[in-house]
């Protein structure tokens, strides 16, 4: 088989359906990629003293910062809803049923 055609620079397709790669959120990765893109372009215009571009994407970069910082509280409050439902979930053990738990000393041991 020849791989020879297929260029290193084009990734890998995600067949997991989820967030790709290092399992980062994909919105994220794009609006860190528009980062880099605009932070380039900025440099550019202060080489070339292009002082309008340079504060017009100096606003869009701020957006743009603006925009991860929002996505990343989200994450992260979702992640803690998470742990916290997942920490209510063991809390009750299921070896034990539901209605015998938290009965502590007056179950009979004798039973």
């Amino acid at each position: 088989m020849d791989i020879n055609g297929i260029s290193p620079s084009i990734p890998a397709a995600n067949t997991m359906g989820g967030p790709q790669g290092s399992g980062k959120n994909p919105q994220l990765s794009a609006l860190e990629q528009k980062l880099n893109r605009l932070t380039n372009e900025k440099k550019q215009a202060v080489r070339n003293k292009d002082k309008d571009k340079e504060r017009k994407l100096e606003q869009e970069i701020q957006a743009v910062k603006q925009q991860i910082a929002q996505l990343k509280q989200k994450e992260k409050q979702k992640e803690k809803q998470k742990t916290q439902e997942e920490a209510g979930k063991n809390a009750m053990s299921p070896e034990i049923p539901a209605h015998i738990q938290g009965l502590g000393g007056n179950v009979d041991q004798y039973a």
